[in-house]
C-alpha cells in the first residue's frame, strides 16, 4: 500500500520541510534542493562497498525516518522532466534514517537554472508485508548524503 502525502507528514516520515502545504501531494512528499556538489574523484563501486566512493549531485533539505515496515522510492516532479532534467535515486530502505541526495542529469541542451529551495523530486512511501531488520550502512544517520566520496559544494 502507498501512503498518502497527508499520512507522511502526519507521520512525520519527512522532516525539514520547508513549506508543508506546497510539498505535500497526494501520494508523496516534494522534496526541495538544498545544494549541488561537483565531483571530485572518479566514483569506484564494488562488490561489498569497501572500495566504494560514490558522489552524489544534489542535496534535499529534507531528511527521512524510514519505518521499518516501510521503503521509498525518489522519483522526479513531472516539470522537471518535462523540462528535460532527471532524478535518479536508488531505493531508500526500511530503517534508513537521515540525508537525502540524488543525481540529477540535464539532457535539455539549453541547460537549467535552479534556485535554493525548488521542488525537484517527489519521494513516495510503500508499506512492506513484514517489519525488518532494517538499513545498518554506512550512511544511517548522514546528515549529509555525500559521506566519504569526495564531493564538495559547487
Amino acid at each position: 500500500m502507498i501512503l498518502s502525502g497527508l499520512e507522511i507528514v502526519t507521520r512525520q516520515l519527512v522532516r525539514n520541510l520547508q513549506h508543508i502545504a506546497l510539498q505535500q501531494q497526494p501520494c508523496s512528499v516534494d522534496l526541495t534542493l538544498r545544494q549541488v556538489s561537483k565531483w571530485t574523484s572518479a566514483a569506484t563501486i564494488d562488490f561489498d562497498n569497501t572500495k566504494r566512493q560514490s558522489a552524489y549531485l544534489i542535496d534535499f533539505n529534507e531528511t527521512v525516518q524510514i519505518p521499518r515496515n516501510c521503503m521509498a522510492s525518489v522519483f522526479p516532479r513531472s516539470s522537471l522532466w518535462r523540462s528535460g532534467v532527471g532524478i535518479n535515486a536508488g531505493v531508500v530502505d526500511a530503517g534508513y534514517e537521515g540525508a537525502m541526495g540524488a543525481l540529477m542529469e540535464v539532457k535539455n541542451p539549453s541547460g537549467v537554472v535552479l534556485y535554493k529551495n525548488a521542488r525537484l523530486a517527489q519521494i513516495v512511501f510503500e508499506e512492506l508485508g513484514e517489519t525488518v531488520e532494517g538499513y545498518s550502512g554506512i550512511y544511517q544517520s548522514s546528515t549529509s548524503s555525500v559521506g566519504r566520496d569526495g564531493a564538495e559544494k559547487a
